[in-house]
């Protein structure tokens, strides 16, 4: 039993590890694509970025979207944005890998 349990736990750490990296490679590209794409549109109170998009943009910006190749196109995250500043705060990710 205890060799089962000692296997397990560096499963878990690696697939936990490997999921936030791809997350954080979407929401860092996400932004860019934000930044580039859609800041410019007024009186929005939330953004949706899918991983289409991303893919759609990807030669123009520049992202390397091979760590989210297995993830599905309707992989999104949403954003709210500040109404004065229009940065992006608070991110939802819903990555379908």
């Amino acid at each position: 039993m205890k060799k089962i349990i000692i296997l397990t736990i560096p499963t878990l750490i690696f697939l936990v590890g490997c999921t936030n990296q791809k997350e954080n490679q979407f929401q860092t590209y996400a932004i860019k694509y934000y930044e580039n794409h859609m800041k410019m549109i007024n009186n929005v109170d939330t953004v949706t970025i899918t991983l289409e998009d991303l893919k759609s943009a990807s030669t123009e910006d520049e992202y390397n979207l091979n760590k989210l190749e297995k993830c599905d196109n309707t992989s999104k995250i949403t954003f709210e944005v500040e109404k004065t500043t229009k940065n992006l705060k608070n991110a939802k990710i819903e990555l379908k890998c």
